[in-house]
C-alpha cells in the first residue's frame, strides 16, 4: 500500500463561495487531479486527501493549474450587479441540520433529498405562488418525462460547455451475463462497460429542454407560453452535502415563444419583478446579477462574455452564511435554441429564414436553494414568519 497524505495547497487567497471562480474551480479538479481524490477547500488552502507521497508534487500542480484556469476563464467577465436590497433579517447558521432534526427533510443519498410535513406544504405554497403568476401571463400547464434525448442536448448545444453534469441513462444489454450482472451486484461493484448499452437518454437539467424537444423540427402558433414543473438532474461532484448543490433538484420553469424579442424581454423583466417585489415586501435580501453558466470548455470564456455584455442571463441570489446562492434565471435566449431545434412559426413558410424570425426565453426558479434561502433569513419557524409572507403563500 502506498503512503497515503492529506495534502494541503496554499492558493494564496481566499475565493468567495459561490463567486464563479470559486464555482469553476471545484467542478474542474476532478478532471485535472483524477476522480478518485477527494478534496475540500477551508478558506485559501485545499485538502486533497488520499495522495501517494511519490505523487505529491504533481498533484500540487495540477491543482494550481486548474486554479489558474478558472481565473482565466473568467477573466474577460465582469459580474455586475443590476439591483440589490438589504432586507432585516440576521443569517441563521446550520437550516440544513435543523430541518433534518426536525424530521421534515431526509438526506437520501449525496446530493438527493426528500421532503415532508412543513417543508413539503412550504415547497407546494411557493410553487402555487409562482405557477399562478405565470398562468397570469397566459402560460399553458404542460407536464414532462424525465429525462431527454442525448440528440436533442447535442442540437442545444449542452454537451459543449456542460457535459461534466450530465446523467447519462442506459438499459442493460440484452444478455444473459448482464441481467446475471444486475441480480449479483457486480454491474455496480466493477466496470458497467460490458453490460451497458449505448446511453440514448440524459436525465434532463432543465424544464426548458423538455419544451424544446417536444417541438423540435416544427411549426407553432405564436406567442406560445408554458410553465412545468420537474425534477432536473446534475452530476455534481463536491458540496452535495446539504440544500446549495443537488444533484436532483426541482424546478419550475416559463418558456415563452414569440415573433418579437421584445415581447419576451417584457415577459422576462415582469417576472424578475414580481419575483423581486415579493422579496423586497417580505423584507429578504437579495441580489440580482449579470450571470454566466459555470463551464470550463474551450468555448466557455467567449459564451459567458457574450452573455454578460448584452445581460441574457440574469441571476437572482439569496445570502447564505459564508457567501450567495442562486436561485433563479432569467435567460433571453435570442434565436438561439429555436434555430438549432428547427422550430418555426405556423403559417409561415417553414424553411431557415422563417426560423429565425422566431424568439425564445425562459425562467427558471429553483426551489430548493429558494427554500434553503428563505429558511436561512426568515428561520425553520414557519409559524413565526411574517404575515405578510404566509399570507402571500396561503400558510
Amino acid at each position: 500500500m502506498p503512503d497515503l497524505k492529506s495534502l494541503k495547497i496554499p492558493l494564496g487567497f481566499s475565493l468567495e463561495a459561490g463567486s464563479p471562480v470559486y464555482k469553476t474551480f471545484l467542478e474542474s479538479l476532478p478532471y485535472y487531479l483524477g476522480a478518485e481524490y477527494k478534496t475540500k477547500l477551508i478558506a485559501d488552502t485545499l485538502i486533497v486527501d488520499g495522495v501517494p507521497k511519490r505523487s505529491m508534487e504533481q498533484i500540487t500542480r495540477a491543482a494550481l493549474d486548474a486554479l489558474v484556469a478558472a481565473q482565466v476563464d473568467h477573466e474577460r467577465v465582469s459580474e455586475q450587479c443590476l439591483q440589490s436590497f438589504e432586507g432585516k433579517y440576521d443569517l441563521n447558521d446550520g437550516i440544513y441540520e435543523d430541518l433534518v432534526a426536525q424530521g421534515v427533510l431526509f438526506p437520501t443519498g449525496h446530493g438527493k433529498l426528500a421532503y415532508s410535513g412543513m417543508l413539503a406544504e412550504v415547497f407546494h405554497a411557493v410553487d402555487d405562488f409562482f405557477r399562478r403568476h405565470c398562468l397570469d401571463l397566459g402560460a399553458q400547464q404542460e407536464l414532462y418525462p424525465p429525462a431527454v434525448e442525448s440528440e436533442s442536448l447535442l442540437r442545444a448545444g449542452y454537451f459543449d460547455t456542460l457535459a461534466q453534469h450530465a446523467y447519462f441513462v442506459a438499459p442493460l444489454k440484452t444478455s444473459l451475463d448482464s441481467l446475471q450482472a444486475a441480480r449479483d451486484g457486480a454491474v455496480f461493484q466493477e466496470s458497467a462497460d460490458g453490460h451497458l448499452q449505448n446511453p440514448g437518454w440524459v436525465l434532463s437539467p432543465t424544464v426548458c429542454h423538455h419544451c424544446f424537444e417536444a417541438r423540435k423540427d416544427s411549426a407553432v402558433v405564436l406567442p406560445l407560453k408554458v410553465t412545468a414543473i420537474n425534477q432536473c438532474s446534475r452530476y455534481e461532484v463536491h458540496d452535495t452535502h446539504g440544500m446549495q448543490r443537488l444533484r436532483m433538484y426541482w424546478m419550475r420553469e416559463y418558456i415563452q415563444f414569440d415573433r418579437e424579442e421584445k415581447s419576451i424581454v417584457e415577459s422576462l423583466d415582469h417576472l424578475l419583478s414580481i419575483t423581486t417585489d415579493t422579496l423586497e415586501r417580505w423584507g429578504v435580501s437579495y441580489q440580482v446579477v449579470t450571470a454566466n453558466d459555470p463551464f470550463f470548455s474551450n468555448s466557455a470564456t467567449s459564451k459567458r462574455a457574450f452573455q454578460n455584455m448584452f445581460a441574457l442571463k440574469r441571476e437572482l441570489r439569496l445570502p447564505i452564511p459564508g457567501g450567495s446562492l442562486a436561485c433563479a434565471s432569467f435567460n433571453n435566449h435570442q434565436r438561439s435554441l429555436v434555430s438549432s431545434f428547427n422550430i418555426q412559426q405556423s403559417g409561415e413558410q417553414e424553411d431557415e429564414l422563417s426560423a429565425n424570425k422566431i424568439a425564445s426565453g425562459c425562467v427558471g426558479w429553483g426551489y430548493d436553494r429558494l427554500l434553503f434561502g428563505l429558511f436561512t433569513q426568515l428561520g425553520i419557524n414557519v409559524s413565526a414568519w411574517p404575515e405578510q409572507v404566509t399570507k402571500d403563500l396561503g400558510l
